[in-house]
C-alpha cells in the first residue's frame, strides 16, 4: 500500500502522524536512557579517578543532582 493510498483513506493521515509521534517518543526515550547510563558510569567512578582530574566527590555529587 503506498503512502498516497494511506492519505486518501479515512484516518490514513492520522495513522502516519501517529507513527511519526511514536518514533519521536522512542527516540527521546533512547536519548534519556543513554544519558542515564552516562550518569550512572560517572557516579560509579572511584574517588582516585576523580582526583586525577581535580574533582572532589562532593563536586561530582553536586553535578549529579
Amino acid at each position: 500500500m503506498s503512502s498516497e493510498n494511506l492519505m486518501d483513506e479515512s484516518g490514513g493521515a492520522r495513522l502516519i502522524g501517529l507513527g511519526a509521534l511514536c518514533k519521536q517518543i522512542l527516540n527521546h526515550l533512547r536519548e534519556m536512557a543513554d544519558r542515564s547510563a552516562d550518569r550512572s558510569r560517572f557516579a560509579a567512578l572511584p574517588a582516585r579517578y576523580l582526583e586525577d582530574i581535580g574533582m572532589t566527590v562532593a563536586e561530582r555529587d553536586a553535578l549529579l543532582r
